[in-house]
């Protein structure tokens, strides 16, 4: 034991004489220094608890600073995930929602149908004896005037569409094809002056011509008895009564607009871009 207490002693006094002068004293300081504030640690100082409490702080400020980017990346990423989410539900519900309106407007149709019977309306008379071609083109130019309302569209002749075929945006018919070439065709919109339609409103045994006015929310009505009060929220079919367009499209609406009863499209013929082209109902 004192063999290995002589040694250290030994490389002790060894290390220090081969060290400098300044060397010595800095190391001497060190040791001392260690010493001092293990003491004052031991006896508990105030002023070293100040100062112990004081670097703690800092350590502790410092590390919630540092912990802030991966919480904010931790937010950001779950706020992400969350609007991913709620997008594709989003889709998820809007798709639904146009399939049950479609089943409304069919379901509206049927009940107006048999209110007001086949036989007054004549529609045992429509049929349908070829399966409808469903085209899609393009809007090209948007052909729009106070009054005359009409698309250009990417698909003619050349694709096998003809004269007075009907034209659907969103499972809506806008209008119908007015005139052909070999790679484009013109659709006169429902919202055209020149536009009329025969129609039936939902619940009503009355036929009428639905005719536009250039504005998609101001349908004018023909040939509406004097004796017939509009109400609001009542959808307007076409009537069959052509035999041109197949009957039960909903086209329209009434609404209330300052105490007035009022006829809109279902939808903005002038907002489509990509159309659907049929010689009777798109069923999407």
């Amino acid at each position: 034991m004192s063999d290995s207490r002589d040694d250290f002693v030994i490389a002790l006094r060894y290390s220090l004489l081969k060290k400098g002068a300044k060397q010595k004293f800095s190391l001497f300081f060190l040791i001392s220094f260690s010493i001092f504030i293990i003491i004052l640690d031991k006896y508990s100082v105030p002023p070293i608890n100040f100062i112990r409490s004081t670097i703690t702080d800092l350590v502790y400020r410092v590390s919630v600073i540092a912990a802030v980017p991966g919480k904010i990346f931790a937010y950001f990423g779950s706020k992400t995930k969350k609007h991913l989410i709620i997008y594709n539900e989003n889709e998820s519900l809007r798709t639904e929602v146009n399939i049950l309106k479609k089943e409304k407007y069919d379901n509206l149709f049927l009940i107006t149908e048999n209110q007001n019977l086949k036989l007054a309306l004549g529609l045992e008379k429509v049929k349908i004896t070829e399966e409808d071609t469903v085209t899609i083109a393009k809007v090209m130019l948007d052909q729009n005037s106070p009054f005359l309302k009409s698309l250009l569209v990417n698909k003619g002749t050349k694709h096998e569409i003809v004269k007075g075929m009907t034209v659907f945006s969103k499972n809506y018919l806008i209008g119908t094809i007015v005139e052909t070439n070999y790679l484009s065709s013109r659709v006169l919109l429902i919202t055209d002056l020149n536009s009329k339609i025969p129609a039936i409103i939902q619940g009503l045994d009355v036929n009428i011509i639905l005719a536009g006015s250039g504005n998609k929310d101001n349908f004018i009505l023909d040939y509406l008895p004097d004796d017939i009060l509009l109400e609001p929220n009542k959808v307007i079919f076409t009537s069959g009564k052509d035999g041109f367009l197949k009957a039960g499209m909903p086209i329209a609406e009434t609404y209330l607009d300052e105490n007035k009863i009022k006829i809109r499209s279902l939808t903005d013929p002038q907002q489509a871009s990509i159309v659907h082209l049929t010689k009777g109902q798109f069923n999407n």
